[in-house]
């Protein structure tokens, strides 16, 4: 009996090792540039308000440098959009 429960353990163990250098095997695709060149600190046009969901930035006039907050350690940006087109108004 304890062979049989031995002979199982090294095929368990003898797959699981082959299942996981199949998995290192993978090829990952190249991250692919955004299509459009915006960047955050620069926001689209024609935008007050923008986010990637870590940093949101904000920008009270045309000629006016944007202000932005800070990022989060463990935060993933998105893709940057638009919240608000109107100009901010104080």
């Amino acid at each position: 009996m304890r062979r049989l429960a031995l002979m199982f353990a090294l095929v368990t163990i003898s797959a699981a090792a082959t299942a996981s250098l199949r998995a290192t095997e993978l090829d990952i695709p190249a991250r692919r540039a955004a299509s459009e060149n915006v960047s955050m600190q620069k926001g689209p046009p024609n935008c007050a308000r923008w986010t990637d969901e870590c940093v949101n930035c904000t920008r009270g006039a045309e000629a006016e440098v944007p202000v932005c907050s800070n990022n989060g350690i463990a935060c993933q940006p998105k893709a940057i959009r638009c919240v608000s087109s109107a100009p901010a108004t104080r």
